[in-house]
């Protein structure tokens, strides 16, 4: 008996060092970005946004400025290519919400329905499904996700919420 009542704390001691406990402290943002912006990616180490009102209203990936249009919404900043759309997308804007806003906080949708809070959506992906712009991984992932989107995007809707409910990611605000 005593001797495991020894390594109950041998084994936290471990455990504090190790990489699992660091990985699982840095929890995933709720909404994915790139050094404070959404509907970005990193290409050769530089950020690269888009504009998601282009996106949602008329289904084009249009790189977006970042220096002349930008607003900010749920902690996150948002850019466009446009003057207009900077400014639909703020008189969208209500109570800290607003429908341009990603599916699942721009994850890859994919990757949420099926549980992984890490996948990142990528914006050149996006596609519009009812009043969501949903994205995935990459086109691949992206056609495996259409071949039943009413399920997917039901589950990955379900365990978005189930890990905001549970603090498994990171709002902006929270620690």
């Amino acid at each position: 008996m005593s001797r495991s009542i020894f390594l109950i704390p041998v084994f936290v001691l471990a455990l504090a060092g190790s990489p699992v406990l660091a990985a699982a402290q840095q929890m995933p943002d709720a909404i994915i970005n790139n050094n404070g912006v959404g509907f970005s990616r990193m290409v050769d180490g530089q950020r690269v946004a888009y504009d998601l009102v282009a996106a949602y209203d008329d289904n084009a990936i249009v790189e977006a400025d970042c220096a002349a249009f930008k607003a900010s919404v749920q902690g996150v900043s948002w850019c466009f290519s446009s003057a207009a759309n900077q400014q639909t997308f703020e008189a969208a804007t209500k109570n800290g919400r607003n429908h341009y806003l990603p599916f699942v906080g721009g994850h890859c949708s994919m990757g949420m329905s099926v549980g992984n809070l890490t996948a990142r959506g990528d914006p050149r992906t996006a596609v519009r499904i009812g009043n969501q712009l949903v994205l995935n991984g990459n086109f691949d992932v992206r056609a495996n996700f259409l071949q039943d989107t009413e399920r997917n995007m039901d589950n990955a809707r379900l365990r978005y919420e189930l890990a905001l409910a549970a603090g498994t990611l990171r709002v902006e605000g929270s620690s």
